[in-house]
């Protein structure tokens, strides 16, 4: 079994490739939730929907956000009411985003509604998010303290960061079924997404950390900045704005107490001598994911050395 940690836009982009070289039983993911946010009195899960989409081939792979082809009626109506929208929501994913809203009201938990919309969707693989409790990514920045979706959507990350925090964490429990399935891996990637607010959520609840911590030697992460540039997203200011070094070596130090291995670009390699005296073995592949073909390769790429190296049975 291999589960991945996903969130943002790179992790789903891996997702696309790797689902085309393992079967539906042998891959999992553990989602992030600290960008949920509630729009028009809606409960959205933007990373949730996104690695839902990925797996069943509706996902737009151009934004990496909503459904190909959507329309947008409902939005533009709204705004001409006067309701303005901090995302732009689709009609189909809006049913999506309103199916969840009300199974949440009747009751039921996010892991046990985001397993019915994977049913319904068509989703084979197991997604589940990393709590059933409210945690919120809060950027604190010099002209005050904003979501996430305020900081990056509203504001184009435009705001100096002064730190960042996640309300809720230090209370939330792992959703149903996190941990078994951290100990019962043969392999576990932290996907190629924002360190800080898309894998950090993920890692301050602090079951998952600890969980993680203990099967070190079976965590693959991969770098999503290459040379001293993210891919693509914020991650490099909000990475700059808590203290950490944009660069492959500031993402191994992010993960190294969770990470044995990370993969880094193969035109990162002057990185290497330093990842290895923090105790992380160093993995070279080309992480560039312009298209389809790419993702599938990068995944090939991953997918081999893993089979000697930290376990990951021939498949």
């Amino acid at each position: 079994m291999l589960i991945v940690l996903s969130g943002g836009t790179g992790t789903p982009k891996l997702l696309q490739g790797l689902s085309r070289l393992l079967k539906p039983e042998e891959l999992s993911v553990i989602v992030n939730t600290g960008e949920d946010v509630v729009i028009s009195g809606l409960h959205v899960s933007p990373d949730i929907d996104t690695v839902m989409y990925t797996l069943t081939g509706i996902v737009d792979d151009e934004k990496w956000y909503g459904i190909r082809g959507d329309t947008f009626f409902c939005h533009e109506m709204l705004k001409r009411l006067g309701q303005v929208e901090l995302l732009r929501i689709g009609d189909r994913d809006r049913a999506t985003n309103l199916y969840r809203t009300l199974r949440l009201k009747e009751g039921k938990k996010l892991s046990e509604v985001t397993r019915e919309l994977c049913e319904r969707l068509g989703v084979k693989q197991n997604v589940v998010p990393m709590s059933d409790d409210r945690v919120q990514t809060l950027i604190h920045t010099e002209a005050g303290t904003q979501t996430f979706h305020e900081f990056w959507v509203a504001k184009g990350a435009s705001d100096k960061v002064l730190g960042v925090s996640f309300e809720g964490a230090e209370n939330a429990k792992p959703a149903p079924g996190v941990i078994e399935a951290i100990e019962s891996a043969n392999t576990i990637i932290i996907g190629p997404s924002n360190p800080v607010t898309s894998i950090g959520p993920i890692l301050r609840v602090k079951e998952i950390h600890d969980a993680l911590a203990r099967n070190r030697d079976k965590v693959l992460a991969v770098s999503p900045i290459i040379g001293g540039k993210p891919v693509s997203g914020p991650a490099g200011v909000l990475m700059q704005g808590i203290g950490q070094e944009v660069s492959p070596l500031g993402v191994a130090r992010s993960y190294q107490d969770v990470a044995k291995n990370i993969l880094i670009d193969g035109n990162d390699k002057e990185f290497a001598p330093q990842i290895m005296e923090l105790g992380v073995k160093v993995m070279f592949a080309d992480l560039l994911m312009p298209d389809h073909a790419a993702r599938v390769k990068l995944a090939r790429a991953i997918l081999q050395p893993l089979r000697t190296e930290i376990g990951l049975p021939h498949v």
